[in-house]
């Protein structure tokens, strides 16, 4: 009897995650379709290659290796034309479930609202939620992996040119850089 409530709770539990991650994906996917909205997915797939790759730095070598190669997915949705970016941008607020991410940081910089959220297991990152809206835009990041180091992928992406991740610039204060 115990092993059979046991199971009922840790596929609860799991049901409940996942639901989570669905909420936002579908939120992307109802937007994916509408030509006016900026779209990038990212698979896993695509990270686990990169990280595959041999840098002549042996310091982004090993970024790369630690970082990249834990993410699963990477998905930006943005639009800066003809949008009610504040109501977008709580409702997109609306799909996370307080119990699963703790805001890791919010701020309000002209007319734009912008939140950070993270979902963590042992000290390790699993899913990065940013949002952002203002009057006329409205930005939207998500990634998801297993143990995500964000410093590295900040440090990555710049060292890459990368955009997208120009939001986590706080990351550099906060490493004394």
């Amino acid at each position: 009897m115990k092993k059979l409530v046991l199971t009922m709770v840790l596929g609860l539990f799991a049901m409940s995650a996942s639901a989570q991650s669905d909420a936002i994906s579908k939120y992307f996917d109802k937007y994916l379709d509408d030509q006016s909205f900026m779209h990038l997915n990212f698979s896993g797939k695509m990270f686990q290659m990169i990280a595959q790759l041999e840098f002549d730095d042996p310091d982004e070598q090993k970024m790369v290796e630690e970082s990249l190669g834990k993410i699963k997915r990477v998905q930006v949705l943005g639009k800066d034309k003809d949008v009610d970016g504040r109501k977008m941008y709580k409702e997109a607020l609306g799909l996370i479930d307080g119990k699963d991410f703790e805001e890791l940081m919010s701020l309000r910089e002209d007319d734009k609202d912008i939140k950070f959220l993270i979902k963590e297991k042992n000290n390790k990152i699993d899913e990065l939620f940013m949002v952002m809206g203002g009057e006329n835009e409205f930005g939207l990041l998500s990634i998801v992996g297993d143990g995500i180091d964000l410093n590295a992928i900040y440090k990555l992406s710049k060292s890459i040119g990368m955009e997208g991740f120009e939001e986590l610039e706080f990351l550099d204060k906060m490493d004394g850089n």
